[in-house]
């Protein structure tokens, strides 16, 4: 059995220090396209949200016409 030296010990922390960056430097682009999706769908939820506030007022507006219609 052979006793690393400094320099065997060095060169394997600077590997796995390599492959420890590389997992994070994954991970900061996972989570920034996991940000650019979420805005995106933040952006479509404001849509669909004033879609159905319109069709809302376009249905009390229309349930009124008829109320006020059939009291006649």
């Amino acid at each position: 059995m052979q006793i690393p030296t400094p320099q065997d010990k060095f060169a394997e922390f600077d590997a796995r220090l390599s492959r420890i960056e590389g997992i994070v430097e994954q991970i900061d682009k996972r989570l920034s396209s996991l940000e650019t999706r979420m805005a995106n769908l933040e952006t479509g939820q404001r849509w669909i949200v004033g879609l159905l506030f319109t069709l809302l007022i376009a249905n009390v507006g229309a349930a009124i016409t008829i109320v006020l219609t059939l009291s006649k």
